[in-house]
C-alpha cells in the first residue's frame, strides 16, 4: 500500500533571510521590491504583487502593532475581493506541496504575509459556484460569508466614524477604501450567485436590491470624496463632529438593507432554512 502524499505546507520567511532548502516555491507577496535586495538574494519563484495590501492600506498600517487587528480585518477584506490572486496562491500550493511567501517586514508577526498566511490555512471554497447548486453545508457556508461582511463593511464604517472623532482623516479615509473594497465585491458576490434564484413571488424582486446596491455606492463614493481633499490631521473639534454626523445616513442605509437582505433574500433563495439569519447591527 504506497503511503498517502505528504500535506501541503505552507509557511513565511523574511526576504533578508538565507533562503532555506525546505522552503519549496518561493512567493514575494510585497508590492514593492525588497530595498537593498538583488533577485538572487530574494531568491523568489514569483512575484505575486496583486496578494499585498493596497498602497493606501498599507500605508495606513506603517506597522504600527497598535493598528494590527484593525490591519488584518481591512486586508481580510481587500483578499476577499480578490479571488483570483487568492485562487492562484492555493494551486501553487497544491502544484508544488511546499510553498513559502516571502516578505520584507522587519517585524516577524506584525505583517501582511502572517495575516496571509492565517488566511490560507482557512478552507478554500469556490465563492463563484451558482447557488443553486451548493448542498446545505456549502450554502450555510456562503451564508456565513455574506452575514461576516455585513458585520465586517458596518464594523469598517464606525472605524472610518472613529476616526473622524479623533481628528485622523488619513486613517478614516483608509477605512472606507477598504470598506468600499468589500462592499463592492460583496454587491457582486450577491447580484452572481443569489438575484437569479430569486422567485417570481418574492416579497421584494431583484430591482429592488440592485437599487439598493447602487444607491449604497453612491453615498459611499459621496462620504469618500468628501474626505479625500482633507489634511491627514483634523483641528477643529466641530469639523470632526459634523464629519462623523455626515456617515449616520450611509449607516442607516445600511442597516435597512442588510435587514431587508437577511430577512427577505437570504430567506427567499434557502441560504438560512434551519435558523433565523443573525441582526447585522452590532
Amino acid at each position: 500500500m504506497s503511503p498517502a502524499p505528504a500535506a501541503p505546507r505552507l509557511s513565511i520567511r523574511r526576504a533578508h533571510e538565507a533562503p532555506s532548502g525546505d522552503d519549496g516555491y518561493r512567493v514575494l507577496v510585497d508590492r514593492l521590491w525588497p530595498r537593498g535586495l538583488r533577485r538572487e538574494q530574494v531568491a523568489a519563484d514569483l512575484w505575486l504583487k496583486d496578494i499585498a495590501p493596497s498602497t493606501e492600506l498599507r500605508r495606513w498600517f506603517g506597522h504600527d502593532p497598535a493598528r494590527w487587528a484593525q490591519f488584518v480585518e481591512r486586508y481580510r477584506a481587500e483578499l476577499d475581493a480578490n479571488p483570483a490572486a487568492v485562487r492562484r496562491l492555493r494551486a501553487l500550493l497544491r502544484a508544488h506541496g511546499r510553498l513559502t511567501l516571502v516578505y520584507a517586514a522587519h517585524d516577524p508577526v506584525h505583517n501582511h504575509a502572517a495575516a496571509l498566511l492565517d488566511y490560507l490555512h482557512q478552507p478554500a471554497t469556490d465563492p463563484d459556484e451558482p447557488v443553486a447548486a451548493h448542498a446545505p453545508r456549502a450554502a450555510a457556508g456562503l451564508r456565513e460569508r455574506l452575514l461576516g461582511e455585513h458585520a465586517r463593511i458596518l464594523s469598517g464604517l464606525d472605524d472610518a466614524r472613529l476616526a473622524l472623532l479623533r481628528g485622523d482623516a488619513a486613517g478614516a479615509r483608509a477605512a472606507l477604501d477598504a470598506l468600499a473594497v468589500v462592499h463592492a465585491e460583496h454587491a457582486r458576490l450577491e447580484e452572481t450567485l443569489l438575484f437569479a434564484a430569486l422567485p417570481r413571488a418574492a416579497r421584494w424582486p431583484r430591482r429592488t436590491y440592485e437599487a439598493e446596491h447602487a444607491a449604497l455606492a453612491r453615498a459611499l463614493g459621496a462620504l469618500r470624496d468628501s474626505l479625500r481633499e482633507l489634511p491627514a490631521r483634523l483641528r477643529s473639534p466641530r469639523q470632526r463632529l459634523q464629519l462623523v454626523d455626515s456617515a449616520l445616513p450611509l449607516r442607516h442605509l445600511l442597516e435597512h438593507h442588510f435587514e431587508r437582505e437577511e430577512k427577505g433574500l437570504f430567506e427567499e433563495v434557502d441560504l438560512n432554512p434551519d435558523e433565523p439569519a443573525r441582526p447585522a447591527s452590532r
